[in-house]
């Protein structure tokens, strides 16, 4: 299926490249049609496109390493969330969420991970280990960033959409309340 749709792409982009003529046919009931043909026996209007618009790709950076919003080595090898995996459906009825950070080599004096919940910062640290509790349940994605000590971005870690699934609070049993020993009176 795929290499069908690799091929049909090709085969249409390297016909657009070719296809400069298009003709504008109106129909007697008022339609409009556009063709690279025009039928023989219906008159139709030439319309000369110009040529597509094109660009040569960026090349991705050399190393593998992470870069910095600026695009300068950032001297992190490795900066990436390892827990929970995108994708992943985690159950856990209090909310609770564990978020697990590979950094390599681990974090220089200064600089500080910011982690994203939503697109919203909820803060961070020097800890590459970090518990989200009591979240909503639903879709969350997170991210994550290294901040110098001039709060520039340094590196950026990959982005991870996951699930949490909660009981529903209609479905829990009532929680029972505390009530004091000896029914609460002093005597």
């Amino acid at each position: 299926m795929k290499q069908l749709l690799l091929v049909l792409c090709v085969a249409l982009a390297s016909g657009a490249a070719q296809a400069q003529k298009v003709y504008k046919i109106i129909q007697p009931d008022g339609t409009v049609e556009f063709t690279d043909v025009p039928p023989p026996d219906v008159p139709a209007q030439r319309i000369d496109v110009p040529p597509l618009n094109t660009s040569e790709p960026l090349a991705p950076p050399s190393g593998g390493s992470p870069q910095s919003a600026n695009g300068a080595p950032t001297g992190y090898r490795e900066f990436r969330i390892t827990r929970p995996a995108d994708g992943e459906a985690i159950r856990d009825n209090a909310g609770n969420v564990n978020v697990d950070l590979s950094l390599e080599p681990s974090l220089r004096r200064g600089d500080k991970i910011d982690l994203y919940l939503d697109g919203q910062s909820i803060g961070g640290g020097e800890a590459t280990g970090i518990t989200l509790a009591d979240m909503d349940r639903g879709s969350h994605r997170i991210k994550a960033v290294v901040k110098n000590a001039d709060g520039q971005v340094v590196a950026r870690s990959n982005s991870v959409t996951f699930t949490l699934q909660r009981r529903s609070a209609i479905l829990q049993p009532a929680r029972p309340r505390a009530v004091p020993f000896g029914g609460g009176r002093a005597s």
